[in-house]
């Protein structure tokens, strides 16, 4: 009778346990992109310094080229950070695509 007693005490704690695991992992993977985000931000700043650096000395530094490259690597940024931003406005320009916030009148 001990070992049923056992058992019955034991099983709800697994399926609390196995709820806290899955809560566990959903807050781990949320952690984990939110961190990903930040680290790919600080690498597309790092490869569009790298781009104007590489440009200014593969044409000798030539300021016109420096000064184009600069604008392009700025662009890039802008876009790295604000690619929500863009999905939207694009969104709302193509044709047949709804306004992102449309109310019916129907008196």
């Amino acid at each position: 009778m001990s070992l049923i007693t056992g058992l019955t005490a034991t099983a709800p704690d697994l399926a609390t346990s196995s709820i806290t695991i899955q809560a566990g992992l959903l807050d781990w993977t949320t952690d984990t992109a939110s961190s990903l985000q930040t680290v790919l931000r600080v690498v597309a700043i790092t490869v569009a310094i790298l781009f104007v650096v590489y440009k200014a000395v593969q044409s000798k530094f030539a300021i016109g080229t420096i000064i184009v490259s600069a604008l392009a690597a700025g662009v890039f940024i802008w876009i790295v950070y604000n690619v929500t931003a863009l999905r939207d406005t694009v969104g709302e320009d193509l044709p047949g695509s709804a306004p992102a916030s449309q109310q019916v009148d129907l008196t």
